[in-house]
């Protein structure tokens, strides 16, 4: 039974050093709150062993927890800087690269393919009324076209631009998901 104790003991351990960056304080209640679960599923005749693997890892659930920290408050501090560099150690690459490409294109995407049919109408619109506007315009090696084949190349074009866009705004958000998964798992015990 020692042994079994130890295991958890050194889970609690290794998420007090995970969450290091926050506040001592902080960090103490939820070392406790972690505890507390573990306390109530031996309670319920749950080993050790399954404790830990509904909890998963413990650099993730450190890091939902300083996710969480994170989102509490909008105002900057030092020590929550140090939670920001913390989270971004343990979200790893996803949350250093990943998460700021798949949000950056998404907009960026989005954004395009609402102003390709918008460009598209104001051209058209320009031609009837006897204006050209050359430097609204699409060319695909010599063919370039004609204001009343922009029109619908332009909606098109605005309609897969969006929905490339909305793809990594998709990703975006599944990518959140998966790395504060860890948080959700211990409010599921």
């Amino acid at each position: 039974m020692e042994g079994m104790e130890k295991k958890l003991n050194n889970y609690l351990e290794q998420i007090d050093k995970y969450l290091r960056p926050m506040a001592v304080s902080e960090r103490i209640d939820i070392v406790k709150e972690i505890q507390s679960e573990m306390l109530e599923l031996q309670h319920n005749d749950i080993s050790p062993e399954q404790i830990i693997e509904r909890l998963g890892s413990p650099k993730a659930l450190a890091k939902a927890y300083l996710g969480e920290t994170i989102a509490k408050s909008s105002g900057f501090s030092w020590r929550k800087l140090s939670a920001v560099i913390a989270f971004y150690s343990l979200a790893g690459l996803g949350g250093m690269i990943v998460l700021p490409v798949t949000s950056i294109c998404g907009i960026a995407f989005m954004f395009a393919g609402a102003l390709c049919p918008l460009a598209g109408i104001i051209k058209f619109a320009a031609h009837l009324m006897g204006h050209e506007i050359p430097q609204i315009s699409i060319a695909f090696n010599t063919y370039t076209a004609s204001a009343s084949a922009f029109l619908p190349i332009s909606f098109l074009t605005g309609i897969v631009l969006f929905a490339v866009g909305w793809f990594f705004w998709k990703l975006t958000i599944f990518t959140v998901r998966t790395m504060s998964s860890g948080k959700k798992k211990l409010e599921q015990l």
